[in-house]
């Protein structure tokens, strides 16, 4: 029976225990029991807060879940039997620290003094209070610091606290402002306003206002908010802005209306404003009754009245343009037709501007309309006049271009005849015949190709030829034409060519060589004794990728008279005119220089002095060619090539000739595979057929710009392959902010141009991650 005692007195014991070991498990708290200091149990929530387990914690010192900093306070507490909540520092096994609080009890069991310990994380409470603490402390900043001023009434209406810019709106001191009473001391208005936020509803006050100080006189706009809304009474916060100005401009502002409502109405024009949402004029000018035939109460009345009177054929266009004004898409200026009243038909110029409101979307549409009938019909004769002159140009070039081809038939027959004739060993007197004959027949060979050349100018049909040319050589073949005639003439011809010329160019040899057969001839014929000096030169400026020549002629002949200088290129003109005329010539060989200039995109000019020295400039502009490279790889590296850089492939995409060479030469030299596109079209046509490891990417590029070709990468256009492929910015955009727009866009680096060799390949190699 005793012994049933105990066994039932044993299982109650140890179900208690068991009771008693879930319930310390099941808390939020880390409970530790020790003697001594010594750690002799813990429950499984400490386990998990230190993570320590049960065989690592018994037998440790209980401050070893202390800071160092923290444990003095631990064992003061537990030696004075300190048993109410405080706050230290704790530490976890893995070095990890967090806020805790502490509370300790001492007990008694079978004669044992021991400590029991429970610690809580306040990690959540202590960054909840520092949440409130910012929070407090941002809205105190925002209080005292708002460009408005702010003061905070008590339930009864007195000023309990104010901001610095209430202080100066007031014209008080602080001291002077708390505790003043707003509800009875103000005006009837104010009094009001504050009644009703007092009462929990926001109310606003807007008048003109004295301090209380009497030195100050405001106009003033005042909202007052409810700290409590909807329960009365409650304290209010205030917000009090000075509008003295914005009330001086909206007072100007109504002079300003009232002063273009009088423009509005004395103007010829149709000065509108047209409402978006309600698609309806809300002010059209009296203009409209002499443009239309309609007073503005019929626009006023139904919108649509205006649609109405558009004319058939321009009906569907307007309706697309006001359905699109809706999305703010609507042209800022259109033309169009309308039937006014009377049935006559004008036309109309509509400039509009749309004001949008602080999304984006569009209010109203503001604009003048214009009675352009008498202009568009003046320009229609223009037009039909310009036809007319055009229309008989192209006859008379083709007519010239018909003449000389069917002269030039049988004058080569004349030629050949007259030249078979002199292989024949004629008679002295029939040989000087004969070569009279031929010269004069040569000369007339000569004006008619100048009047063909003429007739293809104006008719547009003068093509031009882009091929490459050696530029010394070119120039020398037309001076070694006029070499010997020089000789015998005894004028003296030189020949002077600047040192930096170019080796070749492209462009049309061809015609520069007529040019200066021209003007290199003119001068020959028009001087007895002197010189004829022949100068080419570079100019300083010219385009990416051209060089300009300066070609001078310069001679010791008769001159040109002043008054003969602005016809000199006029057709069929020269300056000696009349019977007694001293040199022949159809008068063309200028005018075809002239023009020829023209359509090589250059100029001609010319500078004389009658009787001493005449010189012509011409400036003619060529493109520089790039230079020939072989398509193979070098078969022994250069001194600087690295050949551990040869698998590496680099797409370069540059527009702009010159830089494309030297990128392309110099990547080459430190032993990259390089490709060349000029655009970022080409760039994307390249990356999607062929593997390359980067791309040199120029931002301002034709048909499709960098960014544009980045961006295009990014989302696969070049194949899912090359989506990440490393993307290096060149480009001459180097203000601050620039790099990191780039990189935004989907770049990788940036260079900013001029390129420092170095720099560039610094970039490269950490780009590619080369070392």
């Amino acid at each position: 029976m005793i012994t049933g005692e105990m066994g039932k007195n044993t299982k109650d014991l140890k179900d208690s225990e068991e009771r008693y070991r879930r319930l310390s498990d099941a808390t939020f708290e880390s409970i530790f029991i020790s003697d001594k200091g010594i750690c002799l149990e813990q429950n499984l929530t400490a386990e998990r807060m230190f993570g320590y387990s049960s065989e690592e914690a018994v037998g440790r010192l209980g401050t070893e879940w202390i800071i160092p900093e923290d444990r003095k306070t631990v064992i003061n507490n537990i030696l004075s039997n300190y048993e109410e909540p405080y706050e230290v520092t704790a530490l976890r096994k893995d070095g990890t620290t967090f806020p805790c609080e502490i509370q300790g009890r001492t007990i008694t069991e079978n004669g044992r003094i021991l400590r029991v310990t429970a610690l809580r994380d306040i990690s959540a409470r202590k960054a909840a209070e520092k949440q409130l603490r910012d929070s407090e402390r941002h809205h105190r900043l925002i209080f005292e610091h708002s460009p408005h001023g702010m003061l905070h009434f008590d339930k009864n209406g007195t000023i309990i606290n104010c901001n610095k810019k209430f202080i100066e709106l007031m014209g008080a001191t602080k001291e002077e402002l708390i505790g003043f009473n707003t509800g009875r001391q103000s005006n009837a208005k104010m009094k009001a306003a504050l009644r009703h936020a007092l009462a929990g509803e926001t109310s606003e006050y807007e008048d003109f206002y004295t301090s209380i100080t009497g030195n100050k006189t405001s106009y003033l706009r005042v909202v007052f908010n409810p700290v409590e809304k909807g329960k009365s009474p409650t304290e209010v916060i205030a917000s009090l802005e000075d509008i003295t100005e914005r009330r001086k401009m909206e007072k100007a502002l109504t002079k300003t209306e009232s002063r273009f409502k009088i423009m509005a109405e004395n103007t010829k024009d149709i000065i509108y404003r047209f409402s978006v949402q309600d698609k309806q004029f809300e002010y059209i000018s009296p203009a409209c009754l002499e443009i239309t035939g309609f007073p503005p109460g019929n626009f006023y009345d139904n919108s649509q009245f205006f649609f109405d009177l558009i004319h058939p054929d321009w009906q569907k266009d307007m309706k697309r343009q006001w359905t699109g004004m809706a999305y703010g898409k609507m042209a800022p200026l259109v033309e169009y037709q309308i039937i006014d009243r009377y049935g006559q038909t004008k036309w109309l110029q509509q400039s509009n501007v749309p004001f949008y409101d602080d999304n984006g979307s569009p209010v109203t549409v503001e604009g003048i309309v214009r009675d352009v009938t008498e202009l568009k019909e003046a320009l229609e004769k223009v037009e039909e006049e310009r036809e007319k002159a055009e229309s008989a140009s192209r006859a008379k070039s083709e007519f010239l271009a018909n003449m000389s081809h069917e002269i030039r038939t049988p004058l080569n027959g004349i030629m050949g005849m007259l030249q078979l004739m002199d292989t024949e060993r004629p008679v002295e007197r029939q040989e000087k015949y004969i070569n009279a004959a031929i010269q004069a027949s040569r000369r007339l060979n000569n004006v008619l190709s100048d009047i063909l050349d003429i007739a293809r100018v104006e008719a547009g049909k003068l093509s031009l030829n882009h091929e490459e040319f050696c530029t010394a050589e070119a120039v020398k073949q037309v001076f070694e034409l006029f070499e010997i005639n020089s000789r015998h003439s005894g004028v003296n011809l030189e020949l002077r060519l600047a040192p930096d010329l170019p080796r070749t160019l492209i462009g049309d040899a061809s015609r520069m060589q007529q040019i200066l057969t021209n003007i290199i001839g003119n001068a020959l014929k028009f001087t007895n004794q002197g010189h004829v000096i022949v100068e080419v030169s570079l100019l300083p400026y010219s385009r990416p990728g051209e060089q300009s020549l300066l070609f001078s002629v310069e001679d010791t002949g008769i001159g040109i008279p002043e008054n003969k200088i602005h016809t000199l290129f006029d057709s069929f003109t020269q300056a000696s005119e009349g019977y007694t005329r001293q040199y022949q010539g159809a008068g063309l060989g200028l005018s075809i220089c002239k023009r020829l200039c023209t359509l090589m995109r250059g100029n001609i000019a010319v500078d004389s002095t009658p009787g001493k020295t005449t010189t012509f400039f011409i400036s003619i502009p060529f493109e520089i060619p790039e230079a020939e490279e072989s398509t193979e790889e070098p078969k022994e590296p250069s001194p600087d090539m690295d050949s551990s850089l040869t698998t590496y492939r680099i797409l370069v995409a540059e527009d702009e000739k010159v830089n494309r060479l030297y990128t392309k030469r110099f990547l080459r030299q430190l032993g990259f595979t390089v490709e060349t596109v000029r655009n970022g079209h080409q760039a994307l046509e390249k990356l999607l057929y062929e593997d390359f490891d980067l791309v040199l990417m120029d931002v301002q590029m034709p048909v499709m710009n960098g960014i544009e070709a980045t961006k295009a990468i990014r989302m696969g256009e070049a194949g899912a392959h090359n989506k990440r492929i490393p993307i290096v910015a060149i480009t001459a955009y180097a203000m601050q902010g620039d790099r990191d727009q780039f990189i935004e866009k989907g770049m990788d680096d940036y260079i900013a141009k001029p390129v420092e060799e170095e720099e560039l390949k610094k970039v490269i190699l950490k780009t590619l991650k080369v070392s």
